[in-house]
């Protein structure tokens, strides 16, 4: 009798964790994700989209001068993958709550580092990691919030705010020289097996198109070709070697990717497509 009993209690929790999945509804706000890289740095903003619905927004719905979470239901969530600036402001990578303060005049636009609340239930000012103010500009109608990433480059990006007529813009930098070289270092010092041609071959060609390190980058397309001889190797070569100056030495390594380029070809049976425009290099090198 107890294991029936047993038996049935475990069926109701079943059946009743299924009700509950089956009971999922849409929602009047319902959750929406963007995400963007920036450079190396990828940033991502996790929030719910209410809608005006004929409603008057700021200083209505929203009020003035009071903390809103910028959002719907629970906290809009702002994640940095690395350390950035916010209209010149620095943040350190992480998961953030985001909060604005509408007013009549610049608004207030905060990062806080507490991220389980629903609505504004948990927001302290003690807790933001960064507090700035933006000013809003007049948009175009925009029913349903939404976030978006505009005027992207190498190193910046818009994280850009809008609902109703009221946009908000804030200005993302990253280092993405930084990063990058972080990348190139890690890579390099993992580097095993053939692998490490095609490792090293990058990295010196990253010193190459940044004009950085090229004395490292030399050392590293040579330890390339030492481990695995190939034309491409060698124009990256020329690259590293114009980059510093040395435009004879550029250019015997251009012809030298020629050569290998040409007696690939041979054997494949194929034409070398790359020779006019290895021509073209050693033109401009002179």
């Amino acid at each position: 009798m107890k294991k029936m009993n047993k038996i049935a209690a475990l069926l109701l929790v079943v059946f009743t964790t299924a009700n509950v999945m089956a009971q999922e509804l849409p929602q009047p706000s319902p959750a929406a994700k963007v995400e963007q890289r920036i450079g190396l740095t990828d940033v991502t903003v996790v929030y719910s989209r209410p809608s005006v619905k004929g409603r008057e927004i700021w200083g209505g719905l929203e009020k003035y001068d009071e903390v809103w979470r910028a959002g719907a239901n629970a906290n809009t969530l702002v994640t940095f993958s690395d350390d950035v600036k916010v209209e010149g402001k620095e943040l350190e990578a992480g998961t953030y709550s985001f909060f604005i303060t509408p007013t009549k005049g610049d608004w207030k636009i905060m990062f806080n580092n507490v991220t389980d609340g629903w609505g504004t239930g948990k927001y302290d000012a003690k807790n933001d990691m960064l507090a700035l103010t933006a000013k809003p500009e007049a948009g175009v109608m925009k029913e349903s919030l939404s976030y978006s990433f505009e005027n992207l480059s190498k190193t910046t990006g818009n994280l850009v705010f809008a609902w109703e007529k009221i946009t908000l813009t804030l200005k993302i930098e990253v280092d993405v020289d930084k990063k990058a070289w972080e990348n190139v270092d890690k890579a390099l010092a993992e580097a095993t097996g053939e692998d490490k041609a095609t490792i090293y071959r990058n990295a010196a060609k990253h010193t190459a198109s940044t004009k950085l390190r090229l004395e490292e980058g030399l050392k590293w397309i040579n330890e390339s070709i030492k481990i695995k001889e190939s034309w491409y190797s060698y124009w990256v070569k020329a690259d590293v070697q114009h980059a510093a100056g040395d435009n004879k030495g550029a250019i015997a390594s251009v012809k030298k990717a020629i050569e290998l380029g040409e007696s690939g070809a041979k054997e494949s049976g194929k034409p070398f497509g790359y020779k006019e425009r290895l021509e073209a290099v050693i033109a401009d090198y002179k």
